[in-house]
């Protein structure tokens, strides 16, 4: 359990220093969609991973309405679909690579 505890972490803060990258690059104005592409891949995939893993760590009740992971969990994975599939966004990013 700690192990994954551990990984879901390492996801999230290498999530968030992706994020921060593009804004200071944004904020240098230099060009930053490929780093901003990378961002919104990497964040969608380490919501949906952490969800999950959380829907699972909590058993049969992470189903359930009685608590906020089921509806997180939705989110995460509808927020991938409206902002775009993640084939579409892997093409962005092999573009400017």
């Amino acid at each position: 359990m700690q192990h994954q505890v551990a990984h879901v972490s390492t996801q999230i803060e290498a999530a968030r220093l992706l994020v921060y990258n593009a804004a200071r690059m944004k904020d240098a104005g230099q060009n930053v969609v490929k780093e901003a592409a990378m961002a919104k891949y990497f964040c969608g995939e380490v919501a949906t991973l952490t969800t999950s893993k959380c829907v699972e760590w909590m058993g049969g009740v992470g189903f359930t309405k009685d608590y906020p992971i089921e509806k997180y969990y939705r989110d995460c994975k509808i927020g991938c679909i409206y902002e775009g599939t993640t084939n579409i966004q892997l093409n962005t990013i092999a573009k400017y690579l």
